[in-house]
């Protein structure tokens, strides 16, 4: 009974860390991509960071400054949060991962921590995609009476550092390059 009990133990103490691994990986990855890290054996990839090649995505909304001082800081927080909602979801859908948003821009890559060969294609349907979502949104709010949006894309791919970025107090996994 005590050796059942010290290997149940032991199997829960391994559930435990297996789950705390994909909710962190899960910060920073679709939840495929966090998945196949987090099933990696230990040391098959590291976030320390190395140098990768990588597609990037960078996404921003044109004349935002100017529609932010025509609108109320609510109706503008409620507009990025449906925009942002549609965009991170192209992202994903196309294996992507979503570095971060810079005010009313969207950075994604491909190829970091894992990458393949098929990454910048990922990352050309993913604009694509934002693309196709955008003039869906843009119907559903024209007829809401809310603001239009037009958006620019930009795609860039090689080498760069991929890796925890920050200082001791705050790291964020991003490229660089």
């Amino acid at each position: 009974l005590a050796a059942v009990a010290i290997e149940n133990s032991q199997v829960a103490d391994r559930v435990k860390t297996e789950q705390l691994k994909l909710i962190n990986f899960g910060r920073y990855f679709t939840p495929q991509l966090a998945q196949r890290i987090a099933s990696l054996d230990e040391g098959t990839t590291r976030l320390g960071g190395d140098k990768r090649e990588v597609s990037v995505l960078f996404s921003d909304i044109r004349g935002f400054t100017a529609l932010s001082e025509r609108m109320a800081a609510n109706e503008m927080a409620t507009l990025l949060s449906d925009y942002f909602t549609e965009m991170v979801e192209c992202v994903f859908n196309n294996d992507g991962t979503l570095d971060k948003f810079i005010g009313d821009a969207v950075m994604a890559q491909w190829g970091a921590p894992i990458g393949s060969k098929e990454d910048p294609d990922k990352a050309i349907a993913a604009a694509i995609e934002m693309i196709h979502e955008l003039d869906k949104l843009n119907v559903k709010w024209k007829a809401e009476g809310r603001p239009e949006l037009q958006i620019g894309i930009g795609l860039n791919h090689g080498e760069a550092f991929a890796g925890n970025i920050g200082s001791e107090r705050r790291l964020e996994y991003t490229v660089i390059g």
